[in-house]
């Protein structure tokens, strides 16, 4: 957990104990517009109709953010807005600042809901249907910064919001200076309230010509530049991607691009999209979090926060397949009550969405006092039960997504394309090397009837997964089968989850059930497998990915992905931890196969 700010007020405004200063002026949007935008010629970039990308130093209150939004939205043009925060203000206290602020400036109704849990690293979130990308980096801006090495497109503008540099000297170090003007092009430009001498001199030497701006009466002066050096080079997103695979992890991929603007052209070998894994019709959108600190469950508390907020754009109900009725993690071998509270006391302060409850608590959430519980649980407020192939189905139902099924592609087409197609991605040209292999599960269907599943009315897991589909039916599932089981021997594992939860108020040897089974693709070392191909000189190839391997958790992990894919394909740098990208890229296979040889996946 990264420290929150200590949010005080003065005199009607927010104030930082941390820092000893306020967030801005009074007059909060007048100063916004005196200081940041009319000194940058914001107007300028508006008239250009293309995106806009602006780095802020200093997150705050997200009055900037807001105010920029809100001109963007009213001229049309989309907005990508990346800002580092050290000492972010906690969700709560964000949601009650923000109440007040919505009339005024729309953005904060939405970015209330989708606000980042105070885990430190990157959050990106999508607002305004895709229009707005906001990236927000919890932690210290020198270590976000460095990430921006892979951004391709410069920035527009850069805000320099930090507390004054006596109270806050690490946001205004030359060596950050010099960072801002490596991410810029020739006529970028940057905006401080500040007027220091030695931030105008670090800017200087960066590379902007400078000047002082006059803020009278507010204040003397700040400061506007403008950037004199060649900088990166232009870098134009694809018109056309093609993305082949019409399960979750590509219907995931196919709506993001989709959203900032791209045609995508979704290709389906089956006769219609969300087969395979994503034939499951009830899974459970859940973490299953660590508690050590390891990067590994970084990755998941990360891609679960991403996955809350992705979804909450979307309309829950049966139309969407998306239901939000939470998920309790009971105890269970490999989760004792020991780690669940563990786990709680790790995540439960970030606002990620965890609570450990007693048993009778857990009880009355499931709507069953019947449930046999041997200590608390983990409550997860946020969770759903995902009908995954109508959920599927709502992703691709976009204006600017073409779904093309029966199509069996043999190797790559001509535009830049995403390989979302599990087991058949390693049949391309360069990716045989994919550590990838299969998992079966099966889902049993049972009738609520008017007996013990009656009144179960949120997710279970801990013990396989109890997963309320309807008024009619329970889902409970799913087994991993290394190698197929005959479907009464699975059935008959899934159904003794339902014995162990309601003791002898259920019994098993009744029950008529219907089943589904699905083949998960798995990578070898289970983590899913996202972005650029890499061949085996250990070349990036940025118009060939994939993103596959996503096993049981792809109603988790596939939004993230999707993000990590379009944030390559359009000139963006991917919203993740080196640590934490490093766990996903395929990079990690010709890694490990250069020191013992191909134990999973072939040479190409």
């Amino acid at each position: 957990m990264i420290e929150p700010a200590e949010l005080s007020w003065r005199k009607g405004q927010p104030y930082s104990a941390t820092f000893q200063d306020i967030y801005h002026d009074a007059d909060g949007v007048g100063e916004v517009e005196r200081v940041f935008l009319g000194p940058a010629d914001f107007e300028r970039l508006l008239d250009q109709g293309r995106p806009i990308v602006v780095g802020e130093l200093g997150f705050g209150t997200g009055l900037n953010f807001a105010v920029l939004s809100r001109h963007c939205l009213a001229r049309g043009v989309p907005l990508h807005f990346v800002s580092f925060e050290v000492a972010p203000i906690a969700p709560a206290d964000f949601r009650q600042l923000v109440a007040a602020r919505r009339a005024t400036e729309p953005v904060y109704a939405e970015l209330s809901h989708l606000y980042p849990p105070l885990l430190p690293g990157w959050h990106r979130r999508s607002l305004a249907g895709g229009s707005i990308q906001l990236s927000l980096y919890w932690g210290s801006a020198a270590e976000g910064l460095k990430h921006l090495g892979r951004q391709r497109q410069a920035m527009d503008l850069w805000l320099l919001d930090g507390f004054a540099p006596d109270r806050n000297p690490d946001m205004w170090s030359a060596e950050l200076l010099t960072a801002i003007a490596g991410t810029a092009t020739r006529g970028s430009r940057v905006t401080t309230f500040t007027s220091a001498g030695r931030v105008r001199r670090g800017l200087t030497a960066a590379g902007f010509d400078m000047r002082r701006v006059d803020q009278r009466p507010h204040k003397r002066e700040s400061l506007a530049g403008t950037f004199t050096g060649t900088g990166l080079a232009a870098h134009g997103r694809p018109e056309r991607v093609c993305v082949v695979g019409a399960g979750i992890a590509g219907a995931a991929v196919a709506r993001n691009l989709a959203e900032q603007g791209v045609t995508v052209q979704v290709l389906e070998a089956e006769r219609e999209p969300a087969t395979g894994a994503s034939s499951i019709p009830a899974t459970v959108m859940h973490p299953r979090l660590h508690h050590d600190g390891s990067a590994p469950a970084a990755l998941k508390a990360i891609a679960y926060a991403h996955a809350v907020a992705a979804t909450r754009s979307l309309d829950y109900g049966a139309e969407t397949g998306l239901r939000r009725t939470g998920a309790l993690q009971i105890p269970s071998a490999n989760f004792p009550a020991e780690r669940l509270a563990l786990v709680a006391e790790r995540y439960g302060p970030t606002g990620l969405g965890v609570e450990l409850v007693d048993a009778q608590t857990a009880r009355e959430i499931a709507g069953d006092r019947r449930l046999v519980l041997d200590g608390p649980a983990l409550w997860f407020p946020d969770a759903c039960v995902v009908d995954t192939p109508r959920f599927t189905r709502t992703l691709l139902d976009h204006p600017r997504i073409e779904l093309q099924t029966g199509t069996r592609l043999r190797d790559w087409p001509e535009q830049p394309t995403v390989l979302a197609c599990g087991m058949a991605a390693r049949g391309f040209t360069g990716a045989a090397f994919l550590e990838l292999g299969t998992v079966t599960g099966q889902l049993d269907l049972i009738p609520r009837g008017d007996g013990a599943l009656s009144n179960l009315n949120v997710a279970v897991t801990g013990r396989g997964y109890l997963a309320p589909m309807d008024a009619a039916t329970v889902g409970v599932g799913a087994t991993y089968e290394y190698e197929p089981w005959p479907a009464g021997e699975a059935s008959a594992a899934n159904l003794k989850h339902v014995q162990r939860l309601l003791g002898d108020a259920y019994d098993p040897n009744g029950s008529s059930t219907e089943y589904t089974k699905a083949v998960r693709c798995v990578s070898s070392d289970r983590n899913p497998v996202v972005g650029p191909l890499v061949s085996l000189e250990g070349n990036e190839d940025s118009h060939r990915l994939v993103s596959v391997g996503h096993g049981s958790m792809g109603t988790v992990s596939s939004h993230l992905a999707a993000s990590l894919v379009s944030a390559t394909l359009t000139g963006q740098f991917e919203p993740l931890e080196a640590r934490l990208l490093e766990l996903v890229t395929s990079t990690r296979f010709r890694n490990r196969q250069a020191r013992r040889g191909y134990r999973f996946g072939a040479e190409s």
